[in-house]
């Protein structure tokens, strides 16, 4: 007899986890489901979506390429520029130390014979 009752306790016990456990099974289910049409449409999809990266990757690429070739151009062009600069501030400096002394002596000797002439007037005009 107690081993009917420890029988009828445990079918109880088990007939209680069943209950219990279908809905968590039925879930598990749809899970299941769900896991396998997100998958179906992944494979559909992912090819599509590696063709559009590999293009996306192939046009960054194309537009590196081309950004890092005008850069190049431009660093030509700046450097030309940047020897220009250094070519005209030598030319002016050359012209400043040649030209400059020779128009200071100039405007010195003129500011004397002005002067001379000045107090020769002035010599004139007091003799008068």
């Amino acid at each position: 007899m107690l081993w009917e009752i420890s029988l009828l306790i445990v079918a109880i016990a088990f007939l209680l986890l069943v209950i219990f456990l279908i809905p968590s099974l039925t879930q598990v289910r749809r899970t299941a489901r769900s896991i396998e049409k997100t998958t179906a449409t992944l494979h559909q999809s992912l090819p599509g979506i590696l063709t559009n990266l590999d293009e996306i990757t192939t046009h960054v690429a194309s537009a590196t390429n081309s950004v890092s070739q005008q850069v190049e151009g431009v660093s030509g062009v700046v450097s030309k520029v940047r020897e220009m600069v250094d070519d005209v501030a030598d030319f002016e400096k050359t012209l400043r130390t040649e030209v400059e002394s020779p128009i200071v002596e100039i405007l010195g000797t003129l500011t004397g014979i002005v002067k001379g002439v000045r107090a020769f007037l002035d010599a004139l005009k007091a003799r008068d």
